[in-house]
């Protein structure tokens, strides 16, 4: 049986980017503390949409990404065009273990294969919705960040669902963070 976690940083009101898709608001802790957690998982799954983003950081983040194991989730038509834009840049630096799957079945098959047990869910907003939603998620741990902005993108966004959940841990973070760790109730 799979253990997977969603772990995301936040607004204290729960938007993980702006309407753009700009992350600049969030403390650079919310990526140390997800190398921190990834030492203990088998595999850290993305959206397409936050794999560009990470993408545009630089040579510096990816290189802390080298020994970690990726799946990207994209649509099968931008499957390719994520690959070629991929080997582009790993001429410049190299990438670490990426594996692309068009949906949640085939990225689960992908870990059943390579015999991954603990799966790290860290956005976006439709990636997570879908895991909560097909009732895939054991543990939330929320890493909410002291801004508030009025608009953005939620931490859950895609076809409704309601889940209990239960408050395992609250930890003061670096930089005002306030980090929450719930078990989700099945």
């Amino acid at each position: 049986m799979k253990n997977i976690t969603i772990e995301m940083a936040c607004s204290i009101n729960g938007l993980i980017a702006d309407e753009n898709g700009n992350e600049d608001f969030l403390s650079e802790r919310g990526c140390e503390i997800m190398l921190e957690f990834l030492k203990e998982y088998d595999v850290l799954i993305w959206g397409r949409k936050t794999w560009d983003n990470i993408l545009s950081w630089g040579e510096e983040y990816l290189k802390d990404l080298e020994n970690i194991n990726i799946i990207v989730l994209t649509s099968e038509k931008n499957k390719e065009n994520q690959i070629k834009k991929d080997q582009e840049i790993s001429k410049k630096i190299k990438l670490p273990n990426v594996i692309y799957c068009s949906s949640i079945d085939e990225c689960l098959n992908e870990c059943n294969s390579l015999k991954y047990e603990k799966l790290f869910v860290s956005g976006g907003a439709s990636i997570n919705n879908v895991f909560m939603e097909k009732n895939l998620a054991d543990n939330i741990i929320l890493n909410y960040n002291p801004v508030v902005i009025n608009k953005g993108i939620p931490l859950f966004n895609g076809k409704y669902f309601e889940k209990k959940l239960k408050l395992e841990k609250i930890v003061k973070e670096k930089d005002d963070i306030v980090q929450l760790q719930y078990k989700v109730i099945k």
